[in-house]
């Protein structure tokens, strides 16, 4: 082979290296790059290369994710895919996780959710407003709720997370006992930790156990039982309900963002990124 010949082949050769991860791995928000492996990497494009951006670039994944200016939108996608090939989810399962992630950010409709009488961790006039109907006996609140208030105090002023009572039967006989309990610590002015007593004692509800708690808020407990059996209160819980009913909740943790119905998985980093990107929306 003559000289020119080997320097065209090795010119060739960078230039389909350099071009084989066009993918800015390092700037994908809620992910670790260090450690991905080149199959992942091989797969996760393939799937960017099939997935449309939902929003800013109207190209592939792919194409926006490598524009010189990549969208924000194609970079938490791209994120997201990845995320999920780590996981070992199907290529069919990613597909539907996309659309479930777009019309979460895009919904055809938004919710209009009161926070008027619920407990909120920061302003009702924050940028981003999440609200969740949940149930202190739900399983999966127990997860949930805790997390919303870490990731709503971690990004700051501009997000809010309220919380909505929505006691179901299903989750037991006390639900809507502690549901009124829960009204009762807020309109008391110790709604938050009372929540989280109750969470990190979740199978612990009956009186003599919320008797206990009551104290730890530092609360009457005459005067606390005396607000939690009024009439107001329970009036409040069927409001409440009626509410989450009417905008199709059937479950908890039914989750809304600025109104919008979160339909992703309720992990710690989904819901940090779906957060973000409403946070990237209102700016």
């Amino acid at each position: 082979m003559s000289k020119a010949i080997a320097a065209l082949f090795l010119s060739v050769l960078f230039v389909a290296g350099a071009q084989a991860e066009p993918v800015p791995w390092g700037k994908l928000p809620n992910f670790d790059s260090s450690d991905l492996s080149e199959s992942v990497r091989s797969r996760a494009v393939a799937l960017m290369k099939t997935q449309s951006c939902y929003y800013e670039c109207s190209k592939t994944v792919f194409e926006c994710v490598t524009q010189t200016k990549p969208a924000r939108t194609a970079l938490r996608l791209a994120g997201f895919i990845t995320r999920q090939v780590v996981r070992g989810k199907s290529d069919s399962e990613i597909g539907k996780m996309i659309m479930d992630r777009a019309r979460s950010a895009h919904p055809f409709k938004k919710a209009a959710v009161s926070v008027d009488d619920a407990p909120c961790t920061g302003s009702a006039t924050a940028k981003v407003i999440v609200t969740a109907f949940s149930d202190f006996d739900c399983p999966c609140c127990k997860l949930i709720s805790p997390q919303l208030v870490k990731l709503s105090g971690a990004l700051g002023k501009e997000v809010t997370y309220c919380f909505k009572l929505f006691p179901v039967k299903g989750h037991g006989a006390l639900a809507v006992e502690t549901s009124k309990a829960g009204y009762a610590a807020f309109k008391l002015g110790q709604f938050w930790k009372f929540h989280d007593i109750m969470y990190a004692h979740f199978e612990d509800h009956d009186d003599a156990d919320v008797k206990g708690y009551v104290a730890d808020c530092g609360l009457s407990w005459s005067e606390f039982q005396s607000l939690k059996d009024a009439s107001g209160t329970r009036k409040a819980i069927v409001a409440s309900k009626r509410e989450g009913l009417k905008l199709g909740v059937k479950s908890t943790p039914a989750i809304f963002v600025n109104g919008k119905r979160y339909y992703g998985e309720k992990t710690e980093v989904e819901l940090k990124d779906r957060l973000e990107e409403e946070l990237d929306l209102v700016k």
